[in-house]
C-alpha cells in the first residue's frame, strides 16, 4: 500500500531518495524533505502500530523544534543511591520529555506537505541491491538510499533494558518540579538497576525500571519491581495504569543491519545513541541537522575522545556492577547541571571533561583504560 503527496512547487533536483525505516531517524529526516534537494523521496515503513514511548533530552540549541513540542520540562532533576542524592538545576538545559507519537505526527506532516513529490510505502522492505529497494511487491532504484533499520549490536555487551508504567494516582505524591533520573534504592540482584521517575503532576508520573545488565528480564520483574518501589517511597499501592512502555538499547559496539555499501546509515544504525546512557534522541537530531545543513553524507554525532571516555565507564560498569550507585552519584556532585547536561548531550567543555576525570576513583579507571586499549589493539589486528 502506497500513500502518496504530490505537490505542484519547483523541484530542487532531480535525485530520487529513499529512507528505509519509520523511526525517530527516518521521520526526522522525512521531515526535512525540502532539504534534500530531491525530485522524489519514498519513506518505506512496516505496517504497525509502535506504541507511544517518552524520549528523554536535554534542552540543546539544535533541538529547538522539539522543546517546543515536548510535554513537559524540569529545571531539577535528581540522582538518587542509599548513600545519598545530587540535585542538578539547570534554567538554560531544562531536562525534557517528548511523546514519540506526537513527534512522529510532527514529522509526517512536514514530509507529506513538502514541495518535493513523497510518498509512504507501507510494505517492509525485503532486501537490498546496490541503489536498489526490494520489497515483496516491488522492486525500486533510487540515487540515494538512507537506512535507518535498528542495527545488530555485538555480543556480551551490556543492555540497558527497561519497562515503564505512566501511572495516576489516587492521591497527591509526585513532584512535578523535579526529575528522578536515576534511584538506585532498589535491588541490585538482577544487574545494575535504578528507577526512572517523570512527574507531570502531582497525580501521574512515568515511572520505569531500568537495568544495564547482559539479557533482558521477564515483563513480570519490571512491574514488581515498580510496585514495591512504589509503596516503599512514594507509600502508595493505587494507582491507575495509563499506559506501558518498553525497550532494549544496547550500551556498546553496533553494526550496520545492512552490509551493502551504498546505503548511508542513519540514527541508530550509524552509531548515533550514547553508548554509556542510552540516550539517542539528541545525537538522532545533531546527526540529521548536521549533514542535512552541510550537505554531506551522515556521520557520528559523538566525539571520539567520548565514545573512548564511554567503552571505559562501561568497561568498569560490566566489571564492577556494584560500584555503579556511587559512580553515578560521584559524578552528578562534581557537575553542575549545566556541565552535566552539556556532558551526556556530546557538547562538554574541557572544564566539564576535567570534572568527569575528577569525580571517578583513578586507579580503577586506569586499569580498564589499559583494558580498552589492548581489546581495540586486538580488534584491528583480526
Amino acid at each position: 500500500m502506497s500513500i502518496s503527496a504530490q505537490q505542484t512547487g519547483q523541484k530542487k533536483g532531480q535525485k530520487k531518495i529513499a529512507i528505509i525505516g519509520a523511526g525517530c531517524a527516518g521521520w526526522s529526516l522525512a521531515a526535512r524533505a525540502d532539504q534534500l534537494s530531491a525530485s522524489r523521496i519514498e519513506l518505506f515503513k512496516k505496517q504497525d502500530n509502535h506504541a507511544s514511548h517518552s524520549w528523554g533530552f536535554w534542552q540543546m540549541p539544535w533541538l529547538l523544534d522539539a522543546v517546543s513540542q515536548t510535554r513537559k520540562k524540569w529545571n531539577k532533576w535528581q540522582i538518587i543511591t542509599h548513600n545519598g542524592c545530587a540535585e542538578h538545576h539547570s534554567a538554560t538545559h531544562p531536562y525534557c520529555s517528548l511523546q514519540s507519537d506526537v513527534w512522529i505526527k510532527s514529522c509526517s506532516q512536514k514530509f507529506l506537505s513538502a514541495k518535493t513529490q513523497t510518498s509512504i510505502t507501507e510494505v517492509p522492505v525485503r532486501k537490498t541491491e546496490k541503489n536498489r529497494v526490494i520489497t515483496s511487491e516491488d522492486k525500486s532504484d533510487f540515487d540515494v538510499i538512507y537506512d535507518s533499520r535498528p542495527p545488530v549490536a555485538d555480543t556480551n555487551i551490556l543492555l540497558q533494558h527497561f519497562r515503564g508504567l505512566e501511572i495516576r494516582a489516587a492521591k497527591p505524591v509526585f513532584n512535578p518540579e523535579v526529575a528522578i533520573l536515576m534511584d538506585f534504592r532498589v535491588s541490585q540482584e538482577n544487574g545494575i538497576h535504578f528507577m526512572y521517575v517523570l512527574g507531570y503532576d502531582e497525580y501521574t508520573a512515568l515511572v520505569e525500571s531500568t537495568f544495564f545488565s547482559l539479557s533482558p528480564h521477564h515483563d513480570e520483574v519490571y512491574e514488581a519491581a515498580i510496585r514495591e518501589y512504589l509503596n516503599t517511597v512514594f507509600h502508595l499501592d493505587d494507582f491507575e495504569i495509563i499506559h506501558s512502555e518498553s525497550g532494549v538499547i544496547p550500551m556498546g559496539r553496533v553494526s550496520r543491519v545492512d552490509s551493502n555499501p551504498f546505503l548511508l546509515a542513519i540514527g541508530s544504525n550509524a552509531g548515533t545513541i550514547r553508548p554509556s546512557s542510552g540516550y539517542a534522541f539528541s545525537f538522532i537530531q545533531k546527526q540529521i541537522e548536521q549533514f542535512t545543513s552541510q550537505n554531506t553524507n551522515p556521520k557520528s554525532p559523538h566525539k571520539k575522545y567520548d565514545l573512548w571516555m564511554d567503552s571505559v565507564f562501561l568497561s568498569v560498569l560490566k566489571s564492577n556492577p556494584e560500584k555503579a550507585p556511587n559512580l553515578f552519584l560521584k559524578l552528578a556532585k562534581y557537575l553542575s547541571g549545566d556541565a552535566f547536561a552539556r556532558f551526556l548531550s556530546g557538547d562538554a567543555k574541557i572544564t566539564d571533561y576535567a570534572f568527569v576525570i575528577y569525580s571517578m576513583p583513578k586507579w580503577l579507571f586506569i586499569c580498564h583504560a589499559f583494558k580498552v586499549i589492548v581489546g581495540s589493539q586486538k580488534r584491528t589486528t583480526r
